[in-house]
């Protein structure tokens, strides 16, 4: 049996930069956000689950209400969480008209910096509670998930009660947990952005939030 050695985790980024892969003629902006944030067996996955739900895990989501209903940019603004083996992103995603490409990063920016910022309301946390429950609950009807519960917890060397506990343990989470793992791992300053559109209209709005790499479209850097 060949012996292998696994690659370093990626560690986030420090600073702040903006990927624009230009498509010219684009009539919309596809918009990526995040940074690195947690593995699987790290104590922060729960409260950043709740926290995720809260900013941008569907419909009720701060960003859904911001960016949709409120601004009109887009026919969605959701967040996710990646926590596998190793580290995965936080990351926001949302495709906006072209126009209001700026607007709509400036507002993902100001949602980030309100979660990091103020507690979350009682209403919000126990509403993100509720659904996340509900999902796990809805979830154990389907044998396929439950079966993909097992493997993580064999993956990931989760406890035996894993599962068992784990509406406890979203339960448990306060608005002090979730502002502490927004200011740790939502950092706006070290968010990496990817941007696809149109890049003679875009990158000059682009540059105003941070240093600008331009791609084209098969992945080469044309400046």
């Amino acid at each position: 049996r060949a012996a292998f050695e696994l690659p370093p985790p990626a560690p986030p980024r420090a600073e702040r930069k903006i990927y624009l892969v230009d498509r010219p003629g684009s009539v919309q902006t596809t918009l990526m956000a995040g940074n690195i944030a947690v593995d699987r067996r790290s104590d922060d996955y729960i409260p950043l689950l709740v926290m995720n739900q809260i900013i941008g895990g569907g419909p009720a989501g701060r960003l859904f209400l911001n960016l949709r209903e409120e601004k009109g940019y887009t026919y969605g603004a959701y967040s996710s969480l990646a926590a596998l083996e190793y580290p995965g992103p936080w990351s926001v995603a949302a495709d906006v008209r072209t126009e209001v490409t700026g607007g709509a990063l400036g507002e993902i920016l100001k949602e980030i910096e309100r979660m990091r910022e103020a507690r979350v309301s009682e209403a919000e946390l126990a509403a993100a509670k509720r659904t996340l429950t509900a999902g796990f609950a809805l979830a154990l009807e389907q044998p396929a998930r439950v079966l993909g519960f097992a493997v993580a917890r064999h993956l990931y060397g989760l406890p035996e009660d894993y599962w068992e506990r784990y509406p406890e343990l979203i339960a448990a989470v306060t608005a002090d947990d979730v502002q502490r793992v927004a200011r740790r791992y939502l950092d706006p300053n070290a968010l990496q952005v990817v941007a696809v559109g149109d890049g003679e209209k875009i990158k000059e709005v682009l540059e105003k939030f941070g240093p600008v790499e331009v791609y084209d479209s098969n992945g080469s850097r044309t400046r």
